[in-house]
């Protein structure tokens, strides 16, 4: 009986591990895509308010065609006509135009551009700034926001996505119920197992979730987070041997 748990746990851990490791590459790397933007383009004068609706791929490969997209909204009384000023990476700089999208009081536009593997730089990213001017009442907005690009033609960057977090989420979940399998009654190490177990999983989820949203800074955290509870974790077993 001791020799099964002790099987459900070695293999819970195992599973948990390849889970949290294939989360965290994921997140680290659709964060470092977002964390490059914020920097890529130099200096411009501050918006008054961040462009939240600014969203770009969240994964793409060499095959793909993504599209960088954003939402405004004239929630005033009169027709209006923003100027909206996009940048995005090209062939190794940045391309960018500047367009007037007209807008009926009341009225809502999902804006959109379209991105291929041309847009690359340093090889792997795509990345793009997007300024809404102030119009009439409206306040000026601002974000970027970047994609990596996986050298997968065979698939496409949301398919590559959906796998990807599959794998991370059923790995993280078998693992949680084979060692949950082979620990019950908890002790002292199978509850400190245990705790350290939970901060992974809500460090990993926090930070995909980030990297989705664009959150960067969030997503930095997590990531000297993970670090920092791999170092420890391993240096508490390795002090115990």
């Amino acid at each position: 009986m001791q020799s099964k748990k002790k099987f459900f746990r070695e293999l819970g851990i195992i599973f948990f591990s390849a889970g949290i490791l294939v989360g965290m590459v994921m997140f680290i790397l659709m964060n470092w895509a977002y964390f490059e933007a914020y920097f890529f383009f130099g200096y411009t004068a501050p918006a008054d308010k961040a462009l939240t609706s600014l969203r770009c791929p969240l994964l793409m490969t060499t095959a793909d065609t993504g599209v960088v997209t954003i939402s405004i909204t004239n929630n005033t009384d009169r027709d209006l006509a923003p100027l909206i000023r996009t940048e995005i990476s090209y062939f190794g700089a940045a391309k960018s135009e500047r367009t007037e999208y007209p807008l009926a009081a009341g009225e809502t536009r999902r804006l959109n551009w379209t991105v291929t593997p041309d847009n690359m730089v340093f090889g792997h990213l795509i990345m793009a700034r997007v300024f809404v001017y102030s119009s009439y009442t409206l306040p000026s907005r601002s974000s970027t926001c970047g994609t990596l690009v996986v050298n997968l033609p065979g698939l496409t960057g949301i398919q590559l996505f959906i796998i990807t977090l599959v794998f991370s989420l059923i790995g993280i979940a078998a693992g949680w119920g084979l060692w949950l399998a082979g620990s019950r009654p908890l002790q002292a190490d199978g509850l400190i197992a245990t705790r350290a177990m939970v901060i992974f999983t809500v460090v990993v989820l926090i930070g995909i979730l980030a990297g989705c949203i664009g959150w960067w800074g969030a997503g930095l955290i997590c990531t000297v987070a993970s670090v920092l509870l791999i170092v420890t974790v391993v240096g508490y077993y390795i002090q115990k041997a």
